[in-house]
């Protein structure tokens, strides 16, 4: 949660700096939430905010042609990529490719950065 993370920023502070130094938060997307996220929870701690990107907006895949296609991913990720058979990311990656005839390098290396192995 948002919570949480704020909560880890801030024990990441107090380890770095003094319990009562305030400092100036900067975050980009999901960053910019936690950063809000922490100015309304620790006011104390925070002398500032910079968000970048961080729309307050719903997304839906009827009006976002870039929210459709990350939607389109996951669902195929869900829907085609046998998870239980891979062993390393490799084995996803060799899936993406394959099974979602996603060709483009980047965006798997991007896709494969958000899976992690469980037991």
């Amino acid at each position: 949660s948002y919570t949480n993370m704020a909560k880890d920023v801030i024990h990441t502070m107090n380890i770095l700096f003094q319990q009562n130094k305030k400092v100036v938060l900067v975050g980009h997307s999901m960053g910019g939430k936690i950063a809000a996220c922490m100015a309304l929870l620790y006011p104390e701690r925070v002398a500032g905010l910079v968000v970048l990107d961080m729309a307050p907006v719903t997304y839906t895949t009827e009006n976002d042609i870039t929210w459709k296609a990350v939607h389109d991913i996951v669902v195929g990720l869900n829907e085609n990529i046998n998870f239980t058979t891979c062993q390393t990311k490799r084995d996803v990656d060799d899936q993406l490719r394959t099974s979602l005839n996603m060709g483009d390098p980047a965006l798997r290396a991007f896709i494969l950065t958000n899976v992690h192995a469980t037991t």
